[in-house]
């Protein structure tokens, strides 16, 4: 997330800084040359500033926070990467092996001891919210939902199979709208996923509304005509007689299927 700090080569410094750091900086003080290395938790919050947070003993953070100049910055603290791998990375890869092995409570714990310190940690939260919807508490899964939705890094490449596991874990809870919305947070940054598309297709199909549903397929199959997932999905309903009441819509499914002979096979299975 963040390169090494000290090396002198203003290229290499990240442009957006966060992590935990060490250093002797004592706010408002000039520090001793004597005084103990500290560490703190810092991001960047605007182009000019970081914010600090400082560790105690037991790396939890003290309640106040400071502002400081960003060259200040870089020219008292150092990172410490392989603190910050033990205190965010390998929390939640811990939390998110429990969480695969049903150990939902044990999971929460994990990753609420991260976001005490990152509270925008995006693979953090999104944990969490799996965590809660495993313990059957959606109200506490959607506080971690507002949240994401709120980010747009929760949203790039790097984390599409979370927002996927997680949407999809929304609908198999039975929270359609919930799942609506975080997919349609999702579509604004990456409208051009057929995964996504299905998904959000499925999710209406759950909810009620199969002409919706049948909207978002027909994107989905544009996107990928071959896409046997939703090809499979449109085969299903078509078995159960379920058809868009739009008249073009349902040319546009008609036309396909004279064109897919994979989707004839499907339609013939039991």
């Amino acid at each position: 997330m963040c390169g090494t700090l000290d090396s002198g080569h203003d290229d290499l410094i990240p442009k957006n800084l966060k992590g935990v750091f060490s250093s002797t900086y004592v706010h408002g003080e000039h520090a001793p040359q004597d005084a103990p290395r500290r560490y703190w938790y810092a991001r960047q919050v605007d182009e000019n500033l970081v914010n600090i947070q400082l560790l105690d003993e037991n790396f939890l953070p003290s309640p106040r926070q400071h502002l400081i100049n960003r060259a200040l910055f870089l020219e008292r603290f150092t990172l410490e990467p392989d603190l910050g791998y033990r205190l965010f990375t390998q929390k939640v890869l811990k939390g998110d092996w429990y969480r695969k092995q049903g150990l939902n409570v044990e999971a929460q714990i994990e990753y609420q001891q991260v976001l005490r310190i990152d509270e925008e940690n995006i693979r953090a939260n999104f944990g969490l919210g799996l965590a809660y919807l495993g313990l059957n508490q959606p109200e506490k899964s959607r506080h971690a939902l507002e949240k994401l939705v709120g980010m747009d890094e929760s949203f790039s490449t790097e984390h599409k199979h979370l927002f996927n596991e997680f949407g999809i874990a929304l609908r198999k809870k039975g929270l359609f709208d919930e799942a609506i919305s975080f997919y349609s947070r999702a579509k604004e940054l990456c409208a051009d996923d057929e995964n996504l598309r299905l998904n959000i297709a499925r999710a209406w199909y759950e909810k009620g509304d199969p002409e919706k549903s049948f909207q978002e397929l027909k994107t989905c199959l544009e996107l990928n005509p071959n896409f046997r997932e939703g090809l499979a999905f449109l085969a299903y309903q078509r078995k159960r007689d379920i058809h868009p009441k739009d008249k073009e819509l349902r040319i546009w499914f008609d036309r396909l299927i004279l064109k897919k002979s994979e989707l004839a096979g499907l339609l013939g299975d039991d």
